[in-house]
């Protein structure tokens, strides 16, 4: 199917993510160990249940007596109550060691076990320490400053879901449960390539009219900071029918996904389009963002190819926009949750009715409000817009733009 075949008009991004994951479905990944140590950012490839209930006996939340509650019932400065030390139970003894008496109390550090019998643990600063004798200054409930048994998680509680992308907090609880073994998902692998004679990968004395390649740059980091990605990154390939094809060849046969950058535009120029019509063909072409219009999707040998933009800001937003939602999706996850805030827009911002755009702003906080500078200049090759901002608005295709002083939902970066 030709290019022109396919669509003859630009979609929406909503439409693009929808026809990207109907053609080419959730992938089958393989999958390997690995120690928790190394899972950040990884897809857990299994659910993880609680062997044990955490914590698996009462443990102190301070430092000082474990004691029962009851023995010191009305205990004041006016009355205090005397009880016998038997001993030190340090953290990760049997909290067999000890068992208590009425009248007795066991010294215990955060964290320790409480010793069998006790049900309350007084702090350092409520007693007066007089030899093998405490004086207790302070009535407590039972189970106070404890730690109760399964308080945090029972055993054969699910704690964490398969296919979760694992952050700090899930590794620790993983670990918590005394797994240090994980299957995970292999991660996705993805070619990048980059098309344009005038495009150059290294330093040179006379730089002429070419520009450096600063859009893999921004592509590959990008992508590979998603955690659960491999991307190879196969050079600058001139504007040549038979070394680009050659170069998508052998790319596509070690990769999953394939990303381009550079020639996804509509010019008789990009070779690449000229290589989908022979050889595949173009899912969409186009879409209605601004930066970013040529990103676009092809299948070439089954495989999914997403064609972004040379010029870096429009690479970003298509990246932002549509293909890391896709590749969220192709490995089943859903896509990272990106906060969002209310601020006061501090100049108007216009818009193309049907176009989805993204705005780069400022933010700052003036006393108790929040507010988004736009910056200056919107081309799409304007990378100090990306520098000089912290964040982005999304305008959506049905808003002639934003007026000065609305208040706006804000994407940090």
């Amino acid at each position: 199917m030709t290019s022109t075949g396919f669509y003859s008009s630009l979609i929406n991004v909503d439409r693009a993510i929808e026809l990207a994951t109907s053609f080419i479905r959730e992938l089958d990944i393989g999958v390997e160990k690995i120690n928790v140590w190394s899972g950040l950012n990884r897809i857990i490839a299994e659910d993880i249940y609680a062997e044990r209930d955490q914590p698996c006996c009462l443990k102190s939340y301070v430092d000082g007596y474990a004691v029962k509650a009851s023995d010191i019932q009305g205990a004041s400065f006016s009355n205090p109550v005397r009880l016998f030390v038997k001993g030190l139970l340090k953290p990760g003894e049997s909290p067999s060691k000890y068992v208590l008496k009425n009248g007795e109390a066991v010294e215990v550090y955060t964290g320790s076990p409480l010793p069998i019998g006790s049900d309350t643990v007084v702090m350092y600063e409520d007693v007066v320490r007089d030899g093998d004798y405490i004086d207790v200054f302070k009535t407590l409930s039972v189970y106070s400053n404890v730690a109760q048994i399964g308080e945090d998680y029972r055993k054969g509680d699910l704690l964490v879901s398969r296919r979760t992308v694992l952050k700090p907090q899930h590794l620790a609880i993983i670990a918590s449960s005394g797994l240090f073994e994980i299957s995970v998902y292999e991660k996705i692998r993805i070619g990048l390539i980059c098309t344009g004679s005038e495009v150059l990968d290294k330093p040179v004395n006379h730089i002429d009219y070419g520009v450096y390649n600063s859009t893999c740059i921004l592509v590959k980091n990008m992508v590979e900071q998603l955690g659960f990605t491999e991307i190879k990154y196969y050079g600058t390939i001139p504007d040549e029918t038979s070394i680009i094809d050659k170069t998508l060849s052998k790319a596509l046969s070690e990769n999953h996904v394939l990303i381009t950058c550079g020639g996804a535009g509509f010019s008789e120029n990009d070779v690449l389009s000229r290589i989908v019509d022979r050889k595949g063909f173009y899912v969409f072409r186009g879409v209605a963002l601004r930066p970013g219009k040529p990103t676009s999707l092809a299948i070439l040998n089954n495989k999914p190819v997403f064609l972004l933009s040379g010029f870096p800001v429009a690479a970003w937003c298509g990246l932002e926009a549509i293909v890391i939602p896709v590749i969220h999706k192709l490995m089943g996850v859903e896509p990272a949750f990106k906060p969002c805030f209310k601020t006061i827009l501090k100049r108007n911002v216009p818009n193309v009715i049907g176009y989805r755009s993204y705005v780069r702003v400022k933010i700052y906080r003036v006393k108790d409000e929040l507010y988004s500078e736009p910056y200056g200049l919107r081309g799409s090759g304007v990378l100090s817009s990306l520098v000089k901002t912290n964040g982005f608005i999304i305008i959506p295709e049905d808003c002639e733009g934003y007026s000065e002083g609305s208040i706006v939902d804000t994407y940090l970066y």
